[in-house]
């Protein structure tokens, strides 16, 4: 193979017929020029040059080598351009998974705002709070091992204990995670993922608490609409439910105690160079996260 920089230097040297001017155009010193020009003649076992006082003249070779070399550069630079034109203007599909709660609630409306400003863009959506394999793309909570996957950090989210003013109401509240096994508990499990304790943390003392729940559901949708309809007390992300407590639908019970803090991120295929729609829309979540936590601060 020859190297790129090799050929546009040969090229210049044919024009001015001059190594030395040739090297100062583009930035070389002569003697790594020298160096150029005698690494390609000897990987295409050929003079291309006869070297003389005053000026470099092309041999026959030269003259049909350097011919060749000018096409084969229009032809890289059209498809470069060309390549660079197409990313300008994004386009295809854009697949993404995320969780079903965080989809419906928060980003799908983020994500319209996103195909407004690409119009060339599609989207596929998948909500599923299951690892699903339908899109190289996944919106994940969790420290993902994964080694397969790259994955670029999105924001964080404690998990709080909810429940809505109706509940509270009818059956009070809990004053300590201990009481909360006295309650109506919402849970949510993901497969053989079942979640059996709650875990929360004051004065640096890790507190698990075991739970009996009333209801179960793979969906973190519903296990917040329940808790908002007041059928008991669920364990939520902050994310899925601080529009709610701020607007008065479910309250944050327990802020003495300090609960997971769960990392949130876009994970998808190794690759050294992401596609360009990829990038932006990691981006593009990555400021409006931001935005999101500066509207709505953890209690």
């Amino acid at each position: 193979m020859y190297h790129l920089n090799d050929l546009k230097l040969a090229i210049r040297i044919t024009d001015l017929q001059n190594i030395s001017a040739a090297s100062r155009e583009l930035n070389l010193t002569p003697a790594v020029a020298s160096a150029a020009l005698k690494r390609l003649e000897q990987r295409l076992n050929c003079q291309l040059f006869v070297r003389s006082t005053r000026n470099m003249q092309l041999t026959e070779e030269g003259q049909l080598f350097i011919e060749s070399s000018r096409e084969a550069i229009k032809i890289l630079e059209l498809a470069s351009n060309t390549l660079n034109n197409n990313n300008d203007q994004l386009s295809g599909d854009l697949g993404l998974s995320m969780p079903s709660d965080l989809g419906r609630n928060i980003v799908g409306a983020w994500l319209d705002e996103f195909l407004t400003a690409t119009p060339c863009l599609t989207l596929t959506l998948h909500l599923s709070d299951h690892m699903s394999d339908l899109m190289d793309q996944k919106i994940r909570y969790g420290h993902l091992a994964d080694s397969a996957l790259k994955r670029r950090y999105l924001t964080s989210s404690p998990r709080y204990v909810v429940t809505s003013p109706d509940y509270i109401n009818a059956f009070g509240q809990p004053n300590s995670p201990a009481e909360l096994q006295q309650h109506k508990l919402l849970n949510w499990n993901l497969g053989n993922k079942n979640h059996q304790q709650w875990t929360f943390n004051k004065d640096n003392q890790r507190i698990q608490v075991p739970i009996s729940p009333i209801k179960t559901t793979n969906d973190g949708a519903l296990l917040r609409e329940w808790a908002i309809a007041g059928h008991g007390i669920a364990y939520k992300s902050w994310i899925d439910i601080a529009k709610d407590a701020e607007q008065g639908r479910l309250k944050v019970l327990l802020t003495d105690y300090l609960t997971e803090d769960i990392p949130l991120q876009l994970v998808y295929l190794q690759t050294d160079y992401p596609r360009k729609q990829l990038r932006m829309v990691i981006d593009f979540l990555q400021h409006k996260f931001s935005e999101f936590s500066k509207r709505y601060p953890p209690p």
